[in-house]
């Protein structure tokens, strides 16, 4: 009888842990086929998953059992740009709280501005295209903190000498994306694997702060999302125009975004 009494309790148990563990994979979280880290959208389906406050950028954090993987989309002007000159930081904590031990830094921070002027002139609309090719060329390297297995350091993104995959792109719709994958075993130690128990997890996307500006030199910007995402302005101080510094900006305060979620091994 007592037998029979413990096996009850151990199968219960197991349908129990079996259920919860289930209850620990979001739907649609596992990423079932690896992403190609090319600053292109076409491996994620819009709208990304979560958006900042201000709905000026879109992001997406999945992984699969070797990878972690990170898409921000912005079709914003003035988030675009903030993005490139001030940098972005992504944060992995595997303890599933805003922990920065960890951290992705790309782009880097940009020591020159060179929408201030160029030439001594200020850079007007008509020359976007080329202040944003100039700032895409200019990030060529990330930088690393406290990852297992490659430590710290700065990386040229062709670098082959650790498994992190970062890409930024201007599109052909007028979209910045940003793409990274993130070898788990940097982050864990090793890759996931059968028996590995859900734990919660979470990544933070960081934007930093752009230094003040006190005009916007007449510029206007642009903003378009499609679907419910439509029709939000991010403009600069007062006027709503090209104003990329603080002040009325709400893009001018440095802006952190964490997604908590339960990393989980899954059979595919």
């Amino acid at each position: 009888m007592k037998s029979l009494l413990l096996c009850s309790a151990i199968l219960s148990g197991a349908v129990l842990y079996s259920s919860c563990s289930h209850k620990l994979m979001p739907e649609g979280h596992f990423q079932d086929t690896p992403v190609i880290v090319d600053g292109r959208i076409n491996d994620w389906g819009l709208p990304l998953r979560f958006s900042n406050p201000e709905y000026s950028m879109q992001y997406a954090v999945t992984h699969d059992n070797k990878n972690f993987y990170v898409c921000i989309y912005s079709k914003y002007e003035s988030m675009q740009m903030r993005i490139l000159k001030a940098g972005m930081t992504i944060y992995f904590d595997p303890k599933g709280k805003k922990d920065k031990k960890m951290s992705l830094v790309f782009p880097i921070k940009k020591p020159v501005d060179p929408a201030e002027n160029r030439n001594g002139n200020p850079i007007r609309s008509g020359d976007l295209k080329s202040e944003i090719d100039e700032l895409l060329l200019q990030s060529d390297y990330y930088n690393t903190t406290g990852f297992l297995n490659i430590g710290s350091g700065q990386f040229g993104i062709n670098d082959k000498k650790n498994n992190i995959q970062v890409a930024i792109r201007f599109n052909e719709d007028s979209s910045l994306v940003y793409e990274a994958a993130v070898p788990i075993s940097y982050v864990l130690g090793a890759d996931l694997k059968p028996g590995y128990v859900p734990a919660n997890f979470s990544v933070g996307v960081a934007i930093n702060q752009l230094p003040a500006r006190n005009n916007n030199n007449g510029y206007r910007p642009r903003s378009s999302y499609g679907g419910g995402m439509r029709g939000m302005r991010m403009g600069g101080g007062g006027g709503g125009g090209r104003n990329y510094g603080s002040g009325n900006n709400p893009n001018s305060k440095p802006e952190e975004n964490w997604y908590q979620f339960s990393l989980g091994y899954k059979k595919v």
